[in-house]
């Protein structure tokens, strides 16, 4: 195992900023995942700690050891990409194998590493197959073999499950996880698919613009985002933002009002959002947190008009119009919600999210 520390790491292409400022440490055998949209950095700061990309400037140190001027192949780090990288004229035995034998590794220690490895990852019968013998989720599992093989203090994946179809992902998902908790190493994984990221990760990263916005645990993450760009990539279906939200006070209490509701802010961030009243924020609501009541009269709850109704088994997703805005929820796959209707939806306060409309930073 092994700790990863990266300070005030920066990467420029020209003059493009790719990566600024990006200061992190990852323990000792931590899955981290670094997430966040196409182009804002990850995969090169993922290169950066690997070596296949210079350092414009900054320090990485693997287990204290500053690696800036290490080449890649000295840096004890083992790489999956996200194209398996293969050589196709060789079996997977030999793909399996092949890092081994530039290292001088005995002849019987490598068939040991090899038949070991491919048993664990369920391709033993696969070793005497070329690459193009194979299906896709069997050459991940070829290209995660030929990394684990080699025993590194550190493993970096780069989108190895983006070329797997959707019901492989998930079962390879579970596969990469329960395979890291046997082995307990350090991994740096990316991905720019925030579930995965949810379900895999012990800690996560989200970038964008080439700037970490926010670090931590997946549900603190989801539960309490620093800003309106990670709450709206956290969560799936995302966050509903809606903008120009107005914060009134009325004796001991503060609402959240715009047109077609009025919304009691919860008691653990009225002391944070007084500053705001007679102010505008923007208001977050997960379509989790909005769901379908019986009572109108209630405060937390509001009337709605429904758009567009999509049934995807264990929930419904409604489109619905309040006022003038748009919002998505999700409700109960028992409701008999017809498009072209009014709905009450009722709104569970406690998760709602404000932001400061400027800054787009959280207000509490």
């Amino acid at each position: 195992m092994a700790e990863v520390a990266l300070k005030s790491v920066g990467k420029k292409f020209g003059d493009v900023l790719a990566v600024d400022d990006f200061t992190l440490k990852i323990h000792h055998g931590e899955f981290m995942v670094f997430v966040g949209p196409s182009g804002c950095g990850k995969t090169t700061t993922l290169r950066m700690i690997a070596g296949l990309e210079d350092i414009t400037f900054g320090e990485i140190f693997i287990d204290d050891r500053k690696v800036n001027q290490i080449p890649p192949k000295d840096r004890d780090i083992a790489m999956v990409f996200q194209n398996y990288a293969l050589y196709p004229h060789m079996t997977v035995y030999q793909n399996m194998a092949f890092g081994l034998k530039l290292k001088k590794v005995p002849k019987d220690e490598i068939e040991r590493r090899v038949s070991q490895t491919a048993e664990l990852l369920g391709i033993f019968e696969y070793l005497k197959r070329k690459p193009r013998e194979l299906s896709g989720g069997q050459r991940q599992r070829v290209a995660l073999g030929r990394a684990i093989v080699r025993t590194p203090k550190v493993y970096l994946f780069d989108e190895p499950l983006s070329n797997l179809d959707a019901k492989l992902r998930v079962q390879m998902r579970l596969e990469l996880k329960k395979l890291h908790d046997r082995m307990n190493t350090t991994s740096i994984y990316v991905t720019h698919d925030q579930i995965e990221a949810m379900t895999m990760g012990d800690r996560i990263v989200v970038m964008k613009d080439g700037k970490i916005q926010q670090v931590g645990e997946p549900l603190d993450l989801y539960m309490h985002p620093k800003n309106k760009f990670v709450a709206g990539f956290i969560g799936s279906p995302t966050m509903n933002f809606i903008e120009n939200v107005s914060i009134e006070r009325e004796g001991n209490n503060i609402f959240a009002r715009t047109e077609g509701f009025r919304l009691p802010v919860p008691e653990g961030i009225k002391n944070a959002i007084s500053s705001y009243v007679g102010r505008e924020v923007t208001l977050g609501v997960r379509p989790e947190d909005l769901s379908e009541s019986g009572s109108p009269e209630a405060p937390e709850n509001f009337k709605a008009f429904v758009e567009v109704v999509q049934p995807v088994g264990n929930q419904i997703y409604i489109d619905v119009k309040v006022g003038n805005k748009n919002m998505l929820a999700s409700i109960s796959p028992q409701s008999h919600v017809r498009p072209k209707s009014d709905i009450v939806l009722g709104a569970r306060v406690e998760n709602l999210h404000f932001f400061d409309p400027v800054s787009e930073d959280a207000i509490a």
